[in-house]
């Protein structure tokens, strides 16, 4: 049969909506490792769901959910920056010197009142080497020696048996005993020694010391021998003595008391001629030249022999 205009053309099969196999593929992978509930895929026309309930969606999603925060894929709470912080060098500041307070100054000790100073009221001689001392006792402190013959001014005033003096500028004490208002007469040695000198005659009392000493020591040795015979022992060269014993110039006279001051008067009033230069007695020194004839205080040196109590010492040059 021939074909006409009347034949209708065959009907075209009916178009079935399919899904692509590459958009199927995508669906169901963003499924698996989305992120979060994927939309669904329905018909192009209808908006049929793809699969399954709201809430199965949601229950699979919230489980999907917690599969991934287990294996660390979720968000991140540790808010600590692993990165260290930058470190700085801080200079050291230099540490101030640190400067003491001044001590302060101590305060001056107030100055002592001058002491008054008595009256004078008179002279007096003395009539022997008499000691001065600082308080009427002869414990108290003795400020020097002075000879017999000096003039002192006395005030008047007396305390057992001591006179008040006026000494250098200050009270003072003597002993009365050796005080007299007339000037006393020399002694016999001692005129002998300003009319025709010192003996110069051989002396029995330890004539081997002469052996030792040099001439004026010989002189001196040989003149007290005469004039005082009373004296039984002498002393001359101290071999290694630092002193003028170690040369032979010096002579020790072996006496105490009362006795050693005339033998030491008696070698001053002589000492010109007999080339004196010093002597010592009771821890007092005089030296010859001194216009004042005073007898200085020597330093304590222990013993009645290191200060001369039991001997006269009598240097020469």
């Amino acid at each position: 049969m021939s074909r006409g205009r009347h034949s209708a053309a065959p009907a075209a099969p009916a178009r079935t909506r399919r899904l692509p196999a590459l958009a199927l593929i995508a669906v169901l992978g963003a499924a698996v490792v989305g992120s979060g509930p994927q939309v669904a895929v329905g018909t192009e026309d209808t908006g049929v769901p793809f699969a399954g309930s709201t809430s199965e969606r949601d229950a699979k999603a919230a489980s999907r959910s917690g599969d991934r925060a287990t294996l660390g894929a979720g968000p991140r709470t540790d808010t600590t920056d692993p990165t260290p912080a930058p470190t700085f060098e801080v200079a050291d500041e230099p540490t101030p010197e640190v400067v003491p307070a001044p001590d302060p100054e101590p305060e001056p000790e107030p100055e002592p009142e001058p002491e008054t100073v008595p009256d004078v009221t008179g002279q007096m001689w003395t009539t022997d080497a008499v000691n001065v001392r600082t308080e009427p006792s002869a414990d108290a402190e003795r400020v020097t020696t002075v000879p017999s013959a000096t003039v002192v001014d006395v005030t008047g005033a007396t305390d057992d048996g001591w006179s008040q003096v006026v000494w250098d500028g200050a009270a003072a004490w003597i002993s009365s005993a050796f005080l007299s208002e007339t000037e006393p007469e020399p002694e016999p040695e001692e005129q002998a020694a300003s009319t025709s000198g010192p003996s110069g005659a051989a002396c029995s009392v330890n004539p081997e010391i002469e052996s030792g000493l040099q001439a004026n020591a010989i002189a001196t040795y040989r003149a007290v021998c005469a004039a005082f015979p009373q004296v039984t022992s002498y002393g001359g060269l101290r071999p290694g003595d630092g002193g003028d014993h170690g040369t032979g110039r010096a002579v020790d006279v072996m006496i105490t008391g009362e006795t050693g001051w005339q033998i030491a008067r008696y070698v001053q009033a002589n000492a010109g001629s007999l080339g004196v230069t010093y002597i010592i007695y009771e821890q007092k020194i005089w030296m010859a030249g001194d216009s004042a004839s005073a007898w200085a205080p020597m330093a304590d040196r222990g013993g009645a022999t290191a200060n001369h109590f039991d001997h006269v010492h009598i240097s020469t040059s």
